[in-house]
């Protein structure tokens, strides 16, 4: 188990769907609704055996032609006007509390549009001091890119960090930028339980790992 030095940390990087956005129910409806107007159907089963945050390996994954992805994306986004994800409970306090000691910031594969309707109507854009979004980088997770620009972004060292996220893509992308790496718990359900490298834990306990009050 890869231990993190807690004291040398100064920076928290946070993932945004199924860590602190509860979006698996939403975003597995708008994925149906997608998929249906291309005459292929989804299930529940199905959407988490294949879940990957970068959205174009679970168009590959249920076939879905080349040539359509970009009306995909298109559709995709207009439902997502459509629906707001709510926080998980109790998300607001916990980055109060982180705030006072730790540069926070996010890192997802959402889209720029979408992800700062979703942070403007949570209220929680002014936590963070950088926002690294899948229209900021050129390499999907679990390529670093998004990390590594997020770090230039607020001045810090990869191991001054921690990547707090819910899917093996999040943890390999922490991997890969030489980032420390919290796991969480959520219904994308993509993290192993006795991976030797990592564990998982609620969000609500992250103040306590980082010894906050």
């Amino acid at each position: 188990m890869t231990e993190i030095p807690f004291h040398k940390i100064n920076t928290l990087l946070f993932d945004l769907d199924g860590t602190l956005l509860d979006s698996f129910s939403v975003h597995l409806e708008i994925f149906k609704e997608t998929f249906a107007q291309f005459g292929i159907k989804l299930s529940e089963k199905e959407f988490l055996k294949t879940y990957s945050p970068n959205w174009y390996e679970t168009y590959e994954a249920f076939g879905l032609r080349k040539e359509d992805w970009k009306a995909a994306d298109s559709f995709w986004l207009k439902e997502a006007e459509k629906i707001s994800a709510r926080l998980f409970p109790g998300v607001k306090e916990i980055l109060l509390k982180l705030d006072k000691y730790f540069t926070l910031g996010l890192v997802t594969s959402g889209s720029k549009s979408r992800v700062e309707r979703d942070m403007i109507a949570t209220g929680i854009n002014p936590f963070f001091k950088t926002i690294v979004t899948g229209d900021d980088i050129q390499s999907p997770k679990p390529s670093p890119e998004g990390l590594e620009i997020a770090l230039r972004n607020v001045g810090k060292q990869p191991d001054e960090a921690i990547y707090i996220g819910d899917s093996s893509a999040d943890y390999e992308m922490a991997k890969a930028a030489g980032v420390y790496f919290i796991g969480v718990s959520s219904e994308f359900n993509s993290l192993s339980n006795d991976h030797p490298d990592y564990r998982i834990h609620l969000l609500n306990d992250l103040p306590k790992l980082m010894e906050v009050e």
